[in-house]
């Protein structure tokens, strides 16, 4: 299946159910969901598990199977090619919100952007994205990495931060199934609230986070004990052989 007859079919499923439900109804509560089922078995969260079970219970057995379709339309999409796929149906479905500014850049803008930046200048790329949206440009310049020869699964770290939880559901879903090392922040870039991280399984896995995590452990010659570090060396090593335990 190409990105695009996934983007139909992606959109067409949501649909299917507009005479019990609104589209935005339907796409947010996927995303949640998705954003959930992606993390909990890297980050096991009660919490989480809760939010997921309160959100199915709406649908019929019947109704709720179109919830892994949608999620397999991303992986055939982003498998064929790179793109803000989520952030395109977003606007197919016509769900954009004048108040809130939610225009997501379009993909081949984002693309144009990260080219121009040229190769990283240094050993590990670190991106800050105040206002990721859906993380179009993340994966913009991921793919450029990519096309330039640079393997961005091990020379990238991203941080990505939105108001909108629902930017960072779209936004986790999409670097999580590109395997982006990154922390995709709910919180407000201008106050600097912070109300949930949530961390790709590529960013505990990549070189980028090893070499990071040495470097804050020997900043001025001084041992520093990193917290964020919630993996030991045999379980990230386990993960990588794609298993979870």
């Amino acid at each position: 299946m190409t990105y695009e007859q996934a983007k139909k079919q992606f959109v067409k499923t949501i649909t299917s159910l507009g005479y019990k439900y609104q589209n935005w109804e339907i796409f947010s509560d996927f995303c949640h969901m998705a954003a959930i089922s992606l993390r909990q078995p890297f980050e096991k969260s009660q919490t989480l598990e809760e939010e997921y079970l309160s959100i199915i219970k709406k649908y019929t057995k019947k109704e709720a199977e179109i919830f892994p379709e949608l999620l397999s339309y991303i992986i055939f999409a982003l498998t064929d090619k790179f793109g803000d796929f989520l952030g395109e149906c977003f606007h197919l479905l016509d769900l954009g919100n004048k108040y809130k500014g939610q225009f997501f850049t379009p993909y081949h803008i984002s693309k144009f952007m990260a080219q121009i930046l040229g190769d990283k200048a240094s050993e590990i790329e670190i991106m800050s994205e105040p206002a990721c949206g859906s993380g179009g440009m993340i994966i913009a310049r991921a793919d450029a990495m990519m096309k330039a020869g640079i393997n961005f699964q091990q020379e990238m770290m991203a941080q990505a931060v939105d108001v909108d939880i629902l930017c960072v559901h779209m936004c986790y879903i999409q670097l999580t199934l590109l395997h982006i090392p990154a922390e995709v922040i709910h919180g407000n870039s201008l106050s600097l609230e912070i109300w949930s991280i949530w961390r790709t399984p590529a960013y505990y896995m990549s070189n980028a986070h090893n070499i990071l995590h040495k470097k804050i452990e020997t900043i001025n010659n001084v041992e520093v004990e990193n917290k964020s570090l919630i993996y030991t060396q045999e379980q990230i090593n386990t993960f990588e052989q794609g298993r979870l335990f």
